[in-house]
């Protein structure tokens, strides 16, 4: 392509670490050049801004369903795209992904450590970074301060719920289409079976899922004939997972976004 010329659309993937970027990024964007054509610009980018990566926004604590659309052009574009070829300027459409991190959980789920999760917990630290929470089927445990963890999940459904209703972002005048899809409790726990692992063996994990599943069909079929994801309808995947514990157990509703850009054109994207 030449250095003037531009592609006609330009999909942002907005996800919360390295380990997704790295997990699925190659696929993806091979699944829009078989179905779209190479007039599609695919990119995957976490969160990062002032050279930090702050994660997942929807817990960043400030961020409210009045201000997360602002949050996301904030972390996601406004400093990224000083550094890139493409940016709001050129965005059509933006697909988030985000951990559900059992948000929905009643606040009996949230529970101190064990003795046994401590020990867990601690051979899970990392230098003098402590492991604070820990993820399982029936409950979250954290180290400290269960309030701490009820209040940051229900700033967390707030944000969600916000982001679940909409269909566009708008700064400025200018409109992008959006969509909200997730992992439960988390990319690790969907992928891998281990909802709590270790940063470093995240990206080493991530990394080894890409190279096992390297082919764009081999990433839909990987999603759309897995036990754990669920129904072939949107909202449904939805209402599901606010229910009981469900958004900590092993889950993902990515099947119905692969489907969609499988049976897709560019028109849809654009």
């Amino acid at each position: 392509m030449a250095k003037d010329e531009k592609k006609q659309a330009f999909v942002c993937f907005c996800v919360d670490g390295q380990s997704e970027k790295d997990a699925l990024q190659n696929q993806i964007a091979a699944l829009f050049d078989e179905v779209c054509g190479e007039d599609i610009e695919v990119r995957f980018r976490y969160a990062d801004f002032q050279g930090k990566n702050h994660g997942d926004i929807t817990t960043l604590k400030g961020v409210t369903p009045e201000n997360v659309e602002k949050s996301i052009y904030k972390y996601y574009f406004k400093q990224q795209d000083k550094n890139s070829d493409l940016g709001w300027s050129d965005l059509t459409y933006i697909v988030h992904i985000i951990d559900l991190d059992g948000a929905y959980v009643q606040k009996e789920a949230v529970k101190l450590f064990t003795e046994e999760e401590l020990s867990l917990a601690n051979e899970l630290s990392v230098n003098d970074k402590e492991k604070n929470t820990l993820y399982f089927d029936d409950h979250i445990a954290v180290r400290s301060n269960e309030e701490a963890m009820i209040a940051r999940n229900y700033r967390k459904r707030q944000v969600i719920e916000h982001l679940n209703s909409i269909d566009e972002i708008t700064i400025g005048k200018k409109k992008v289409k959006y969509c909200l899809y997730y992992f439960s409790s988390n990319l690790d726990h969907f992928i891998h079976g281990e909802a709590n692992l270790k940063g470093s063996d995240k990206v080493k994990k991530a990394i080894e899922f890409k190279n096992k599943i390297s082919e764009p069909d081999e990433l839909v079929k990987y999603f759309c004939e897995n036990a754990f994801c669920m129904e072939d309808d949107y909202n449904q995947s939805w209402k599901m997972i606010r229910k009981g514990n469900n958004s900590l157990l092993r889950g993902s509703n990515l099947n119905i976004l692969l489907s969609k850009i499988k049976q897709s054109s560019i028109e849809d994207w654009m």
